[in-house]
């Protein structure tokens, strides 16, 4: 009987679950302000993955081309991911950039950067302005529009691939969650989608949160952590000081790749009011 129990106690800690948590930014400097320290505390469980999935390119209306502002506000992201894993443990021999690729995920491509335990994907949807109107250079479709079935056939912004409707982008989502779910307990960050705890927020911001919760039901149990967004503007620091020291730098870094690609770095006080504060509820949802 003793050995039976002994048998009992020891074996779940052999199965201890590792955990992929998924941070869903419809821009590229959301999770920076919304979303951090965790994010860096997921980044510092190696064991973990942490994954951030952009879902439109940010491009505030102005498209591709040279020195293209998605293409600076995605350096920004990246450098901070980057800043994030270096200060835990520098890498040793290997390149101080992102390894890109182009993956095909439920026949669309995509493009994911990876760099040791984090993997961030690119879907360079069209911007869709705050209030979800879009801009003139992309039809004026949105995540929004797109959503409500309102619009049809939305093409990333760099041509790589056209959703045909809402499904198929929901499923392309679903297929991203389910390849880095793998086994792992399963995490999904995302901006709260009730006004009441999340008001003022922005459009791109709403609708990506609410297609990649429907997305989620499809990969089965998980744990979302619903986020304050714009409101946390006018509410106090809620982070000690090491968190707040962490949350500051992220942002800097952040800053730097707008500005090294000739773009203004919005170190400024309507997004630096956003730095040291991070608030949060979270909900099991069960299949």
């Amino acid at each position: 009987m003793m050995r039976l129990w002994l048998f009992i106690f020891f074996i779940p800690s052999l199965f201890w679950a590792q955990t992929t948590r998924i941070f869903v930014a419809a821009h590229q400097d959301d999770w920076q302000l919304f979303m951090n320290p965790n994010v860096a505390k997921s980044i510092k469980n190696t064991d973990d993955n942490t994954v951030i999935i952009h879902t439109t390119a940010g491009d505030a209306g102005h498209g591709v081309g040279n020195n293209a502002y998605y293409l600076a506000r995605e350096e920004g992201s990246l450098r901070a991911l980057r800043f994030l894993v270096n200060k835990n443990n520098a890498p040793s021999g290997e390149s101080p950039t992102m390894k890109e690729e182009t993956t095909t995920i439920n026949g669309h491509k995509i493009v994911v950067y990876r760099y040791q335990n984090i993997r961030m994907y690119l879907l360079r949807l069209p911007d869709g302005n705050g209030d979800g109107s879009g801009f003139p250079l992309h039809q004026n479709k949105s995540l929004a529009c797109f959503y409500a079935q309102q619009c049809a056939n939305l093409v990333a912004i760099d041509a790589s691939t056209t959703y045909s409707n809402i499904t198929d982008l929901k499923q392309t989502i679903a297929a991203i969650i389910k390849e880095e779910k793998e086994k792992n307990d399963l995490e999904i960050h995302l901006p709260d989608t009730d006004i009441t705890f999340n008001p003022g927020d922005h459009s791109d911001h709403q609708t990506s949160a609410k297609i990649v919760q429907e997305a989620a039901r499809r990969v089965g149990q998980h744990t979302l952590y619903r986020y304050v967004n714009y409101a946390t503007a006018q509410r106090p620091p809620n982070l000690n000081e090491d968190d707040f020291m962490l949350s500051a730098a992220t942002w800097g870094v952040t800053a730097s790749g707008l500005g090294d690609f000739k773009h203004y770095t919005t170190w400024d006080n309507i997004h630096n009011a956003w730095v040291g504060k991070q608030y949060f509820r979270k909900q099991v949802i069960t299949p």
